[in-house]
């Protein structure tokens, strides 16, 4: 962990998302992450109450990735995210992107009331698809990102 976050550090990054670690298990590098001054990016969940959510917010620094729904990633499963984001922005000013199945047809509805959202799936899915070259692949993101884009700020 040390040699990836001193890598991290000394090209420019500011933080990093470990993806399926629990909070209280996250705590366990925060003296790691501060030395490098880089952000453990914290998770709540639609399924964190209020003082779970209280809790993880006190620490978080750079955003707070709030997970779209309790599942799996990709599947495109609607939630309502409206309650955990009100709880959130009750206990913190850091920026809440969402999430976890975000891609064209549900970054805007996902979007509303975050600061912003995060698309993963749906990029790993063109990175992963040997059928086309890495100059399509590259093409392919940057289509994907500008449309989200477009539609969010329709």
């Amino acid at each position: 962990m040390e040699v990836l976050l001193d890598k991290a550090a000394s090209i420019g990054v500011n933080g990093l998302i470990i993806p399926d670690v629990p909070y209280e298990e996250a705590k366990n590098y925060h003296n790691l992450f501060e030395a490098r001054a880089l952000a453990n990016i914290t998770f709540v969940a639609p399924t964190d109450g209020e003082d779970r959510i209280k809790l993880i917010t006190a620490e978080a620094r750079k955003f707070i990735y709030l997970v779209a729904y309790a599942g799996i990633t990709g599947s495109g499963k609607a939630e309502d995210l409206a309650p955990t984001l009100e709880m959130i922005k009750r206990h913190t000013r850091t920026p809440v992107y969402v999430g976890f199945g975000v891609n064209e047809k549900t970054a805007r509805e996902k979007v509303q009331g975050a600061d912003g959202v995060i698309v993963g799936s749906a990029i790993v899915n063109v990175l992963l698809d040997d059928t086309i070259s890495a100059t399509q692949k590259i093409a392919k993101c940057c289509e994907i990102t500008r449309n989200i884009k477009s539609l969010i700020n329709s």
